[in-house]
This record gives C-alpha cells, sequence and structure tokens, in this order.
C-alpha cells in the first residue's frame, strides 16, 4: 500500500505539491470563521508539515535513484544545498542524531496544536505545565543535537530541506531512470579515497565525489575561441563549499561559542519559568529572555568572528542561521507585556485602515484574525 502512494506522489509530485500549497492556504484564513477553528487551522498545518517530510524523502529517493523528470520528460540535475550536505551526513555519521532530529522537528510541528488542545480541554494551569514539559524536552534534544555534532551550532530546522521543486517536476517516464544528477551530494572529502567511470557520453564521474568532468578534447573541440572557453570555465567552476567536507561547513565552537549557543538553547526555558512565577504582565521575563538572546548572538558572533580570522569566513549555513535568529527578534513586539502595551493598539489601527481598502481588507482581516492567537496562545511568538 505504501509503495503504491509513494509512487503515486513521485509521479505526481506537481499536483501533490498544489494540494499541499492549497491546504496551507486554507490554514492561514480559517481562524476567527467558526467555532474553534484556529484548532481546525492548526491540525491541517501540522498533519502537512508531517505530510511534507514524507513526501520530500520520497522525492529524495526518486533523486538519488534518477527517475525524476522535467516536464518535457527531461532529465533534471539537481544541486544540493551546503545545507542539506551538512544535515544528511550528521544522520549518516550518527542513527541517535537523526532520530534526535525527527523528534525535535516533530515537536516543533506539534507545540502550537498540543497547547491549543490543552487550553481548551483543561484550561490555563494545565497548559503552562504542558509549555513548559514541551521546552524541557527541546531543551534535552538539542542539547544532545549540540554534542553530537562535535559542539556545532544547532540550526532551526534540523532536517535536509526539500531537495527539488515539485511543481517543476513532470510524470515519471522509464527513459528518465537513471538520468537525474545530485550534484554535491558526497560532499568531497568525506568518503573513502576511490576511482572513477568513464559514461558513454565522455563524461568521467568520480566514484567518490560523484562530480562530472569533460575530456579536455571534447571542451576544445566545442570552444572555438578563448572567449568562450573562459565562459565554460566560468560556468563550471566550483564553490569552496560544494566540494569541501560536510562538517566543515558548520565550524566547532570554543569554550565561548558552546556558552552562548547554551544561553541559546537555554533562553526558552528561563522565559517560561518566568511567566509560571511572575506572570505575562511583568517585565522581567521579557527583559531577561531579551538579554540572554543578546548575550548568546554576541558571544556565537565573536567566536565566529575569531574563527574566520584563523580560518576562512563564515559559511552560508552558518550566515543564514545568524540571519534567521536576527529575525527571530521581532517575536519580542508581539510577546506580552510589550504586545499589550505597544504593539496591539498599532497593528489594530493598521487592520482596521486596511479593512476600507480594496485587496488590503484581506490583510486587515487577517490581522484581526491572528491577533488573539498572537496575545493567547505562548507557541505562536515563542520562536524557540
Amino acid at each position: 500500500m505504501l509503495q503504491k502512494y509513494a509512487r503515486f506522489v513521485v509521479n505526481n509530485a506537481a499536483q501533490v505539491n498544489s494540494i499541499e500549497n492549497g491546504l496551507r492556504m486554507l490554514t492561514y484564513i480559517l481562524p476567527g470563521r467558526f467555532a474553534d477553528s484556529e484548532l481546525a487551522s492548526e491540525a491541517i498545518y501540522t498533519l502537512l508539515s508531517f505530510v511534507g517530510v514524507y513526501h520530500d524523502g520520497l522525492l529524495t529517493r526518486a533523486a538519488k535513484t534518477g527517475l525524476l523528470a522535467d516536464k518535457d520528460g527531461r532529465p533534471i540535475e539537481i544541486e544540493v544545498s551546503p545545507f542539506n550536505r551538512y544535515q544528511t551526513r550528521l544522520s549518516k555519521q550518527s542513527e541517535v542524531y537523526r532520530i534526535t532530529a525527527l523528534m525535535l522537528s516533530g515537536l516543533q510541528f506539534g507545540e502550537k496544536l498540543i497547547e491549543m488542545a490543552v487550553v481548551k480541554k483543561y484550561g490555563e494551569k494545565m497548559r503552562w505545565k504542558v509549555v513548559c514539559w514541551i521546552e524541557v524536552a527541546k531543551v534535552v534534544l538539542r542539547l544532545n543535537l549540540l554534542q553530537l555534532s562535535g559542539r556545532r551550532m544547532v540550526t532551526g530546522s534540523v532536517i535536509p530541506e526539500r531537495l527539488v521543486d515539485p511543481a517543476q517536476l513532470g510524470p515519471v517516464k522509464p527513459t528518465a531512470k537513471a538520468a537525474t544528477t545530485v550534484r554535491g551530494e558526497a560532499g568531497g572529502m568525506d568518503g573513502k579515497a576511490g576511482g572513477g567511470m568513464m559514461q558513454a557520453d565522455g563524461v568521467w564521474k568520480g566514484k567518490r565525489s560523484g562530480l562530472k568532468f569533460r575530456a579536455v578534447r571534447d571542451i576544445l573541440s566545442q570552444t572555438e575561441e578563448s572567449a568562450n572557453l573562459g565562459t565554460y570555465v566560468s560556468a563550471e567552476a566550483r564553490h569552496p563549499e560544494t566540494i569541501s567536507p560536510a562538517l566543515s561547513l558548520v565550524r566547532q565552537y570554543t569554550a565561548l561559542g558552546v556558552a552562548g549557543e547554551l544561553l541559546f538553547i537555554l533562553r526558552p526555558i528561563l522565559y517560561v519559568v518566568g511567566i509560571r512565577k511572575l506572570g505575562k504582565s511583568d517585565w522581567r521575563p521579557w527583559a531577561l529572555s531579551l538579554l540572554v538572546e543578546l548575550a548568546s548572538r554576541q558571544m556565537i558572533r565573536t567566536d565566529l568572528h575569531a574563527a574566520s580570522d584563523r580560518e576562512s569566513p563564515k559559511r552560508s549555513v552558518e550566515k543564514d542561521e545568524l540571519s534567521r535568529r536576527k529575525w527571530l527578534f521581532l517575536y519580542y513586539l508581539l510577546r506580552s507585556p510589550f504586545f499589550d502595551r505597544f504593539t496591539e493598539s498599532r497593528m489594530t489601527r493598521v487592520a482596521d485602515w486596511c479593512s476600507n481598502k480594496p485587496l488590503l481588507n484581506l490583510v486587515g482581516a487577517l490581522i484581526h484574525d491572528y491577533l488573539p492567537l498572537w496575545q493567547q496562545y505562548y507557541f505562536y511568538t515563542s520562536a524557540s
């Protein structure tokens, strides 16, 4: 049964992706439409998150076995991102890491739904207990990932991203078998030493790295002028991150970086404990959380900057994660008591203004629908 479903998803990847996107859009407009609509919306979104990960796995396996083709039936070439290389390498290196990453991702997918269900079933007192348990579980899982990765940065997402855009895929054809090329997955020097093989089209493929190289005589025969040769070389040039070992894409912390990462991991627990002790309207949990996060960011940046001076500039995975963490500071505008004192009234005025304008009235309606959710539910603004 599962094999039939897997074949259906691979054969109809574009259509399945359209259905997923349509249902996700539905979850954004459901809140406020009927009783318990926010619970139904979050249940759909959580289910789609789990199903999306499963579908990504199916497409990834199909890509590795050369089953994917574009809408015209032509073989596609897939470039594996540095983030995917890094996470895939860690998962292959340690089964415990893979299971821990899946458990953490599952908690992140379902935390909002769990909080909503507990509030509706058991009330506020039990809600904060469950929230605290979830945050403790995530802290334990992240500390485990920090250790298993060799004291490296724990990224926001700890499972590989989607390898290919399903909207660009067509139905699988027999001629597409073994035609898909997945570039950069083996990761430079991660594998054992080995030779390669010459394919029928005159391209040499490395057995260890999976990289392909054309014969010099073929290149020269197709580049009559030096300018064309220069263009070809520029186009085929490899970025250092595509051929370097996967684990080198995120560097190991020194003691300062580890301390900063620990602060970032522990910050949600400090915030939740502060809320339980002092209440949401008290400024101290909000301010303590902000100060801890600022200190964490500065310590990590200092550690990576020192490493950049010793080795090379920050890697793209590190840059992307630091950028993501920078944007997380915006959530402080949506957390009480700052939200109650400053943000709510201003956002309400913006929503009221948009409500009288064509097209913008949709934005105004969404703001009105989500304001109570941001105020009532912890995980909508926790950024944990």
